[in-house]
């Protein structure tokens, strides 16, 4: 059974105090989520440096792992996640609408 702390953790928003949505927040949960799906076997140059490929689009050591994708790569993030938990699937799909929102706010 989930604790009370546990579903008070789940219930904290994206959102900042200001209500903005935070994008570090959302990436660092996005993160957790890619590496629970084992993307870190690939994405992670802490676990593996076999793969240069996969290490160019993104590495999960980096803070700002999603910073060397394209828009259009970032949604595909949720190929990847197709028998992942429909919350984690959420959780990525809301990571990747912020980042796009917050790149193109950047412009």
């Amino acid at each position: 059974m989930i604790s009370r702390l546990a579903l008070a953790a789940l219930a904290i928003p994206l959102a900042s105090p200001a209500g903005r949505r935070d994008p570090s927040a959302a990436r660092e949960r996005a993160r957790e989520v890619l590496k629970s799906a084992r993307c870190d076997a690939c994405h992670d140059s802490g676990v593996s440096t076999g793969n240069r490929a996969a290490l160019a689009v993104y590495d999960l050591v980096e803070p700002r792992w999603p910073g060397r994708m394209s828009d259009a790569q970032l949604p595909k993030l949720l190929t990847r996640l197709k028998s992942a938990p429909a919350a984690d699937q959420k959780t990525v799909r809301e990571f990747v609408a912020l980042e796009l929102k917050e790149r193109e706010a950047g412009r």
